[in-house]
Formats: structure tokens, sequence, C-alpha cells
């Protein structure tokens, strides 16, 4: 690695300071970066837009996320050359797309390792570094010492920055669009209440303001993650020192070779076999009762004569020594499995739980809506068909009274009070909410989900003799008419 071609101010920074110059890397290359990352995202997104079948094109912006890790390797390869001032031309960019994919771990990037919070912080050890396997893993442990929190919190960051952008571009359209069209469209979003057509749009609109979304903050995520990882390359390996030393010696080089530094090089050369020897104090060792007595001697002097006792919690050393460390390391191994296992569930659980929260989106918005409070039902009528139905109008055993004006002749009058009983108990018993506009037919349509089978038999029964005698003006035999008397409508034989 050259370190003196170098771009950025290479010194000891905090981590959000780090992550503020990743930004800052940004803002200076961004004509560099743009024209090719735009052409490169912009273009994915349209290929799967494309391809896609229509019925499942929404799910566009779903598949561009996924595939972020292949984003930010093309990402991180422009920002490493830039950082040596190396400018890649646009067809540089795609050429090298090959190898990206094959050589920087992305099959593993793209499943198991997809939901790593640390991603973008990590990638340069796959990329750049190149190491495989348990180096990789060491490597990784040891860069992870510090700003391994940071990089996790700027992920957390740049995935709540992509929902403020788009809920921001939503609000906007909302803003200048003189209609209420854009914002009834997000509301019937939540409940799938438009056509298709508006669903195509819909999604296409959403895609568009996804991918602008992500053209801005995707390039602010990879080159703030690397210049994390730059921070703490410069803390192992001490790159600001080396490049102080550099820049000195570059500094020096032509001093190095002037008349003066060869007169002063021979006049020392001269001098050197004259000068008397310095004496070793190394050589004068001290008996340990002298050194002891210096040693006291120079405790007792003022500026080393205070003394401070401090107090501090230590763990129980135990006395026995355990020559077998064996049980404890078994021990370590099958609590860090056990922590490994649980985390390997939680972030499965928190998986299902996503998916499940995506199908059932549509109960759960239906749960989560204020529940509204059921209108009292109205007042059964009194009158219907011209009939008054009150209960205090009927006599007490309706199918008796009913049967006796049948056998007194007067037909008409036994089934309008057998009929006018059927419709009490209907809007006062059973809570059918029957109006003055329904008809016979729509009676019987109502009353069928409150009435079990022999009941609703019943009332079709009485129903059709009813209108036999009040429309067509024709009497009934009595072998249809007898056995309805013999039947109580509340579901108990007569």
């Amino acid at each position: 690695m050259k370190l003196d071609e170098i771009t950025t101010n290479i010194r000891l920074r905090s981590p959000w300071e780090a992550v503020d110059l990743g930004f800052a890397m940004v803002q200076h290359n961004i004509r560099w970066i743009f024209s090719a990352w735009a052409l490169l995202f912009g273009g994915f997104a349209l290929i799967i837009w494309v391809t896609l079948p229509e019925d499942y094109q929404t799910y566009t912006p779903l598949i561009l996320w996924w595939f972020k890790p292949l984003y930010d390797r093309v990402l991180l390869h422009i920002f490493s050359h830039q950082l040596f001032n190396q400018r890649l031309s646009t067809t540089d960019i795609f050429s090298a797309i090959p190898k990206l994919i094959l050589h920087t771990g992305l099959l593993s990037a793209l499943t198991f390792r997809r939901f790593s919070f640390s991603r973008g912080f990590n990638l340069p050890i796959w990329q750049l570094e190149q190491l495989r396997g348990k180096p990789r893993l060491e490597r990784q442990n040891l860069l992870h010492l510090q700003a391994h929190s940071q990089a996790i919190w700027l992920t957390i960051a740049c995935l709540h920055l992509e929902s403020v952008v788009i809920f921001s571009l939503y609000l906007l359209i909302i803003m200048l669009d003189p209609s209420d069209g854009s914002w009834n469209y997000i509301l019937s979003a939540f409940t799938q209440t438009f056509d298709t057509e508006t669903q195509y749009w819909g999604s296409l609109l959403y895609l568009v303001l996804y991918t602008l979304t992500v053209l801005v903050i995707e390039p602010l995520y990879v080159a703030a993650s690397f210049s994390l990882y730059l921070n703490r390359r410069t803390q192992l390996e001490a790159w600001d020192i080396e490049l102080a030393f550099r820049n000195l010696g570059t500094r020096l080089s032509p001093l190095a070779r002037t008349p003066l530094a060869l007169l002063l090089a021979a006049c020392l050369l001269i001098g050197l076999p004259g000068m008397a020897p310095t004496p070793s104090w190394a050589s004068e060792r001290l008996p340990p009762e002298d050194a002891s007595a210096q040693i006291a001697e120079v405790m007792q002097r003022e500026e080393l004569a205070g003394m401070r006792t401090r107090m501090q919690w230590v763990p129980r050393s135990s006395d026995k020594e355990t020559h077998d460390d064996k049980p404890k390391e078994l021990a370590a191994s099958w609590q860090l499995l056990f922590a490994n296992f649980t985390k390997s569930l939680l972030w499965i659980a928190l998986i299902v739980l996503l998916i499940l929260g995506f199908v059932y989106r549509q109960r759960i918005l239906t749960l989560l809506k204020p529940a509204h409070r059921k209108a009292a039902p109205p007042a059964p009528p009194d009158i219907l068909f011209g009939m008054d139905i009150r209960p205090e109008s009927l006599p007490d055993d309706i199918a008796s009274a009913s049967r006796r004006l049948w056998e007194a002749g007067q037909h008409r009058e036994a089934l309008s009070l057998l009929y006018r009983g059927a419709l009490m108990q209907l809007t006062r018993h059973e809570q059918v909410a029957v109006q003055d506009s329904h008809t016979e037919g729509d009676i019987l349509q109502l009353a069928h989900p409150h009435l079990d089978s022999a009941r609703m038999a019943w009332l079709k029964a009485v129903t059709r003799v009813w209108q036999e005698i009040a429309y067509a003006h024709r009497v009934p035999a009595d072998a249809q008419v007898i056995p309805l008397f013999g039947f109580d409508f509340a579901g108990k034989p007569a």
C-alpha cells in the first residue's frame, strides 16, 4: 500500500469524526461517483422491473434492497481507488464487476450474512484484504475491538434515513398535488381498494422514489463505513506516524546532500577520536543495602512523601491453585455455543415475524383500527304490511287462537294472526331488522341466519299460505294449514 499517495489527511480520529470524513469523501468526489453509480443502480432497477411479471412488480424495491451488498462492493471499489488518487472511468468500473462478484464473498453476503449490521465495516476485509477462513475471523475480531458499535449504529441510522427521505418525498408530492388523488391513493394502499392500473402506477412511483433514495444514501453509508475501517487501521498500524516520518525524510533528503552537511560530518569524524570517554553509570552497581538506603532517602522527599489510600473491588482469589483448566475452558465453550445459538434463534424469530407481518398486514391494520361503537339497533316496527305486530295486540296463545279462527271459517283472520305472531317473534326476540320496505321474500332472507332448519321451514310454510290467501285470494287446503297450528315458533312443539 502506497501511503504517500493517499489523498485524505490520515490522522487519528474519533469514530464519529471518521464517519463525517466519509461523508466529506462523497461530497468531494461526487462528480466521479454519481454518473457510474446512477447508471449501475438505475439500470439494475429497470431490468428487474421489466423482467418481473406484472403481478410481482410490487416486490422490485425488496429485490433492490436485498442486493445492496453487490452495490456496496462496486462503491467500495470506486472509493478505494479514489483514495489513492486513481480516477476510474465508467468502463473500468463495469469491467471490474465480474471480479467483484466472484472474489469478494458476495454469496455469503447475500445469504446468511445479509442481516449483519456491520456489513459495511467488514466489507474491506473481504474485498481489499482478501482474507478468508480463520485469518479473516481473527482480523475481523481485532477490528471489532473498537468502532464496531459505531458501525452498527451507522447502519441503523442509514436505514432510518432512507425511510425519512421516502416519507418526505411522498409528503412533497401530496403538498404539490392540487387534488386529493395522491392522499387517497396512499390511504387506499393499506386497504387495497384501488384498481390494477392505479396499483401499477403506484408501484412504479414507489420504485422511483426508492431508487432516488438509495442513490443518495448508499454512497454515504459505504464511504462512512470505509472511513471507519481506515481509522481503525490507522490506530493499529500507526499510519499517521509512518506518514510523518516519510514527510520528514522527504524534507531532509535535500539537506543531506549540501556541502554544509558534508563539512559537519567531517568535523565529527575528526573530533571523535579525541573525545573523552563518557562515564557509564550502568557499570557502577550499588550493593543492595546501599540501593535500599538511597531509595528510602529519595522517598522521604517532600514531593514524594504524600500517600493516598484507595479501595477497589477485586475478584477473590482461591488459595488452592488449579492446574487443570480444561473444565473451565469447556464451560466457557458451552456458554459461547449457547449464546450464539440463542442469538441465531432470535434473528430467525425476528425475520419470521417481519415476514408474517408483511403477509398479514391487512389483518394487523384491521386490528389496529379504533373500535367503532355499534349503533343501537333501531326500534322494531309496530305496523308491517298494514298489520299490528305489537305483543300487546296479540293473544297469549297465538297457535290456539289461530286454530279456533280457522275452524270457525275465518281463514284470512287465522292466517293473518299466525303471520303476525311470526313477525312479532322475528322483530322482538330474534332482533331481525325488518323495515316497511321489505317484502315477504326479504324477510325470509333476513331471518335465515337467525333460525334453525325446523323454524325456518315453518316460517316458509306460513309465509306461503299467507301470500296465497292475501294476494291470490285462495283458501289453502286444511292439510297445509292444520300442521302449522301444532308448532310453536319459539322452537317447541305446541
